[in-house]
């Protein structure tokens, strides 16, 4: 409706249309121009532009991003005309002028790490005159987001909420070997479900309770009281009770069998009676307990092809099977295909063995005999047993650990007539639809000769199984998604990047995973914002009454898990606004060299704002509490580390301990009681140091009396007191005891032991415990929990129950709760570093002759600073790139002009001067590249000759600069083309056995000689950026050599099955690898031309400023970019103008423009 309003209420109208993926782009470009017509509709996702300038446009979240930096807001006309041609290319080409809307797709991106800035930056820096639409499904956060858009952009933000729930009602099952059974009690309930959340944080229709008396609700932790019918299903608990009673009786028989054997070998029973000591120890019971319980819980785990035909007899196909796995996707595929491909075998094995049993009727027990299932077996010798639902230990480690899997095939030519049959009896098509698909496939494969697809994976796809994830070229991905929208797809393996919004819906969606690897390798589980992504792919709007979602249990998770990820609350989203060098420079431009416009843009951060809202209600909350503010926030702190530790607790392992913290008059006893055994102990301990004295002091009067003969008066007297010390040293042991094996002390281990790991409620426990000992002095905010501080705890929780209703009148006033306050409060006292940062980032802009100080003021006062920006400076602005300064210094257009890193030198120069020391090893190979290489030793001499030259008439950082310059000009297209790679590469998916000294090996001698004079800039702007402490996450720099060598072949012209042989990598990896690489050649060749200007250092002119990229090499980037494009790394998007259809839906789209205007009024 937004695009609708933007393209007819004025004739110049324009709307942009940006979401987070290239492949969504595409899709929604292709529904666009359907509806606008494909003259009016444009696509830009920086490797791809279409119809450049049209009034809709269709791009990713970062195209719009580098527009946004660099438009102009509005200008009168007077001040356009008086600008001079320099100050509008300063202040970047007016790009969005005539932009009303532009939505930004998949708005909750924004709390993604990393990419999440980009959201907020096209927030802040879109011009005032457009309108902002942001879209998502999951923004728990969403009214303090629309209040944040208002304010920052100063146009009426208006939050529009879905109301009535989900168009297709989701309905949550979790599958086990045993079956497919609902995960909730109330199989109406959960999140998106008819009934929804039943009241729980106000989501769905509340069930109806009976009254509880005696029951003290607590106003901070309401919300985690769970309503009755999203308790596990009643089934799913009494499978888990049968697994554990079966654990127990299988050790109880361990036990015995141990006992047994140690009865026979072992002589000391006293009358044939075995002593009563257990053969297995608490310990080891425990450890046995786990291993048996791991073994039990793998068994229960089903397989694939089971539940696919679970899903099929109960009509819920198709069905996305999400695995986290690129590898995971494609044996699950094969595994499945592979069950397919047996079962006429199978099947006519049971027709024989049905009649046999018809011929002679069983009688009696002679029903519950055994089935005898078929076992196949593969190449490699592994069983599989036909219909079982067991999946095999191999089969699980190759989805969850990406294992080398693969079933035997044995298959030729797929695609024939006489085949298709086959494919329809043991498949999940009919034969009309196979046929379909055959079609498809043999088209495709006649066009693309070079990427066809392989006999195994059409055989996938004619059994109606596919697989969809990164590692695939977006060609064969796009025959995929289309197969499944024409419904010829039933079951598609996909990552969890088919849930970010790509077009193709389904009737089932099945997680088959409850937990994924995160940084470092762990194993978490998955994020409740990320499963219900997934799970919302389920049910297809006009042909579904219902979707499903299925939850698949794991050797590691069960039930109670799925429960616990599902009903969590959705974590808000927070800022990732971290500035770079791009938005520097572009903040400078907009404020014509004044930083008071990039101080008001910094400040209009999500991070900030969120910042003066919490400010506001403390301050708030301060005036209603008056003086008792701080004793009510201890105590909240308090009463949320007890409830965060309690929440922590596994109610089997720590029953007694979890009944304490759950009953507050049991935790006043037991705070109490372990005070009482506190003070006895001290008492006890005084005890024994006063008796210590009084012996101490005998003895001195002993020796005295020794010499006058009078000892014996006093040796009964010493004896006496020494026998007391030894009484009085076991009632302290006693007491140690007694204090060590209070409930109290084991409550302190487990918080201790809670705070070192990584549970939910570890943030929650830190931030209370902060807040706690902050007005502390004798105890520092790393310390372990002692029982002593959790008496303490318990002390203020039990008095907090007599004002919770002062509490709640206050909570209501500030709209802000005492637990709510606790991690506010920290939050207030955190500094906000982005000013700083972007501070940092000028700096090194300056040093680096971007940026050049017009006044040269040292006023510490931002609005009186102001700057020019240069050559440089506008190629940074023009970049978008994640390090933009890193890539234009790599590329010989920037350098040290100011000697920033001149401590670097006179460093090396020391290293130098030291006898016997290799200089080549600090200067000419910094990363040991160049150990026993001939190609490079042949020319460093000459290299050295340069060097020499060069340092003595003009600073070094230029004369490197120049050296580098040069090298890079005598480049070949394609040589520069893997160079560039090397500096975009995101330093993903690597072949891990290839060396980065076998990496430069293969390089080319230019190439490698480029690489040596960059490692040096390399070293230089570390320097300088660690020097004006620029954030970690900006200053990341890049030299990936592994990606050279293929972009450098595929540039000079090899085949694309070369190319793959080269990289060693998927298909996917290889097109990101080449379209960033060709991204950035685009984003160097369309930079502006510039005067040239002399790089001979030898001529002893020393540059005051950056002058930018040489021309010559952007001629070079340019030559490269075209050599690249080609097919499939240019891959022709399927749109077909077809000019009859388009008129057709222009047609239809005025009758529905016309209704449209007649319900919006538009004149």
């Amino acid at each position: 409706m937004a695009l609708h309003h933007a393209f007819h209420s004025n004739p110049d109208g324009a709307a942009i249309y940006t979401t987070p993926l290239k492949a969504l782009s595409n899709q929604k470009y292709a529904e666009l121009r359907k509806i606008f017509g494909a003259k009016n509709v444009g696509l830009s996702t920086g490797d791809m532009s279409i119809n450049r300038g049209a009034r809709i446009m269709v791009m990713t979240t970062e195209v719009y991003r580098n527009m946004a930096w660099r438009a102009m807001d509005d200008v009168d006309e007077e001040d356009r005309e008086g600008l001079m041609d320099d100050d509008l290319s300063q202040r970047g080409r007016n790009e969005l002028s005539n932009v009303k809307v532009v939505v930004l797709d998949e708005f909750h991106y924004m709390g993604q790490k990393g990419r999440g800035g980009v959201w907020e930056e096209c927030v802040i820096t879109s011009p005032s005159h457009t309108q902002i639409v942001g879209l998502s499904a999951t923004l728990p956060n969403a009214d303090q987001l629309s209040m944040w858009m208002e304010k920052v952009t100063e146009r009426k933000t208006t939050l529009v909420e879905a109301t009535g729930g989900r168009p297709v009602p989701l309905r949550y099952l979790f599958a086990t070997r045993d079956g497919v059974e609902p995960l909730f009690r109330n199989e109406d309930a959960g999140p998106g479900s008819p009934l929804g959340l039943l009241g729980l944080r106000g989501d769905g229709i509340p069930e109806i309770k009976s009254k509880k008396k005696g029951k003290n609700v607590d106003a901070n932790f309401e919300t985690k009281l769970m309503p009755k019918g999203l308790d596990l299903n009643p089934k799913l608990k009494a499978m888990l009770y049968k697994r554990q009673e079966k654990v127990n009786q299988m050790i109880a028989k361990k036990a015995l069998r141990l006992e047994d054997e140690k009865f026979r070998r072992d002589d000391s029973y006293d009358n044939g009676r075995k002593r009563k000591d257990s053969a297995l120890s608490s310990r080891q019971q425990k450890k046995e307990r786990e291993r048996m319980l791991k073994t039990e819980m793998r068994k229960s785990v089903p397989s694939l092809h089971y539940i696919l035909r679970k899903l099929n007899q109960r009509n819920l196909l198709p069905a996305i099977f999400f695995i986290f796995s690129r590898a995971g996707c494609d044996e699950a595929a094969e595994q499945v295909c592979f069950q397919m491909r047996k079962g006429e075998e199978i099947v006519k094995r049971a027709n024989e063995d049905d009649r046999s049993y018809e011929c002679k009727p069983r009688k009696g027990r002679q029903r519950s005999a055994k089935k005898t299932d078929t076992v196949l077996k593969d190449k490699s010798g592994r069983s599989f047993r036909s219909n079982s639902n067991y999946v095999t230990e191999d089969t699980m480690s190759s989805i969850l650990d990406r294992a080398d899997f693969s079933l035997d095939m044995d298959i030729t030519n797929p695609l024939e007539e006489s085949n298709l049959l086959g494919y329809a009896e043991r498949g999940l098509l009919t034969y009309p639809q196979v046929k379909e698909v055959a079609a498809r496939l043999a088209a495709f494969n006649r066009e693309n000769e070079e990427i066809k697809f392989s006999d195994e994976t059409i055989d996938r796809l004619l059994h109606g199984v596919g697989s969809h994830h990164a590692g695939q070229l977006p060609a064969h991905k796009a025959v995929a998604e289309s197969l499944f929208r024409a419904q010829l797809m039933k079951a598609v393996f996909a990552t969890e990047t088919l849930a970010a919004g790509i077009n193709m819906p389904a009737r089932s969606t099945v997680i088959c995973s409850l937990a994924k690897r995160g940084e470092g390798g762990s194993m978490n589980a998955l994020d409740t914002a990320n499963t219900l992504q997934m799970a919302g792919r389920a049910g297809r709007r006009g042909m579904d009454t219902d979707g499903t979602c299925v939850l698949v249990t794991t050797p590691f998770e069960g039930p109670e898990e799925a429960v616990d990820i599902i009903v969590s609350e959705i974590k808000p989203v927070e800022s990732q606004f971290s500035p770079g060098y791009s938005l520097a420079v572009n903040l400078i431009a907009r404020g014509e060299g004044k930083l008071d416009v990039a101080q008001k843009l910094v400040h209009k951060s999500f991070a900030q704002w969120n910042k003066q809202q919490v400010e506001s209600q403390v301050e708030t909350a301060k005036q209603l509490h008056g003086e008792d503010f701080d004793r009510v926030i201890e105590s909240a702190a308090h009463e949320q580390f007890l409830e965060s530790l309690k929440l922590s607790l596994d109610k089997g392992r720590h029953k007694r301990m979890y009944e304490v913290l759950e009953d507050k008059n049991l935790l006043k006893k037991a705070s109490k009681s372990f005070a009482g055994l506190d003070q006895i102990l001290n008492l006890e301990e005084s005890t024994l140091s006063y008796l210590q004295k009084e012996l101490d002091s005998t003895s001195t009067l002993d020796s005295i009396m020794q010499e006058d003969g009078l000892s014996d008066l006093l040796s009964e007297d010493n004896m006496n007191i020494e026998e007391e010390i030894t009484r009085q040293k076991k009632r302290i042991q006693k007491a140690k005891e007694d204090v060590s094996n209070h409930i109290v002390t084991a409550m302190a281990v487990e918080a201790n032991t809670v705070l070192a790991s990584s549970l939910p409620v570890v943030n929650d426990m830190k931030a209370a415990l902060a807040v706690s000992r902050k007005n502390d002095p004798n105890i520092e905010q790393g310390d372990n929990v002692t029982p002593f501080e959790l008496t303490t705890f318990a002390k203020s929780a039990v008095a907090m129950n007599r004002t919770r209703r002062k509490q709640r009148s206050v909570a209501k006033k500030s709209g802000i709760d005492g637990a709510s306050l606790i991690g506010v409060l920290n939050a207030v006292d955190e500094k906000d570093d982005s000013l700083e940062d972007l501070m940092a980032l000028i700096n090194v802009l300056e040093a680096y002759g971007c940026i050049d100080p017009s006044d040269h003021s040292n006023s510490e006062d931002l609005r009186e600073k102001s700057y020019r920006i240069t050559t440089a400076g506008e190629n940074v602005g023009l970049l978008g790139l994640d390090n933009a300064l890193w890539f234009l210094t790599a590329m010989g257009g920037a350098w040290d002009v100011v000697g920033a890193s001149s401590e670097l030198d006179k460093f090396k120069t020391d290293m130098n001067s030291l006898s016997g020391f290799d200089d080549s090893l600090l200067l000419d190979d910094d990363f040991g590249l160049f150990d026993d290489d001939n190609k490079v030793s042949e020319d460093s001499g000459k290299f050295e000759e340069e060097k020499e030259e060069t340092t003595n008439a003009v600073p070094l950082p230029q004369s490197e600069v120049a050296v580098l310059t040069d090298q890079l000009r005598n480049l070949e297209p394609a040589e520069i083309a893997g160079y560039v790679s090397c500096l975009v590469a995101d330093g993903g998916r690597r072949d891990g056995n290839t060396s980065v000294l076998a990496a430069f090996q293969l390089l080319s001698t230019a190439q490698q000689r480029v690489v040596q004079s960059s490692l040096l800039a390399l070293e230089r702007l570390t320097e300088v950026q660690n020097k004006f402490n620029v954030d970690e996450s900006t200053s990341k720099v890049s030299l990936e050599l592994a990606t050279c060598e293929v972009v450098t072949a595929w540039t000079a012209g090899c085949s694309w099955q070369d190319a793959l042989e080269i990289s060693g990598g998927a298909p996917g990896d290889l097109v990101r690898i080449l379209h960033r690489a060709l991204d950035a050649l685009r984003q160097i060749g369309s930079l502006p031309v510039n005067a040239v200007r002399s790089m001979d250092a030898s001529a002893g002119v020393v540059q005051q400023e950056s002058p930018g990229i040489h021309p010559d090499i952007r001629r070079l980037c340019r030559d490269a970019a075209t050599a690249m494009d080609r097919y499939p790394v240019k891959d022709p998007l399927p749109f077909d103008d077809d000019d009859e259809e388009e008129e057709k839906d222009e047609e239809e789209n005025e009758e529905f423009v016309q209704e449209l205007n007649d319900i919006l009024d538009i004149q």
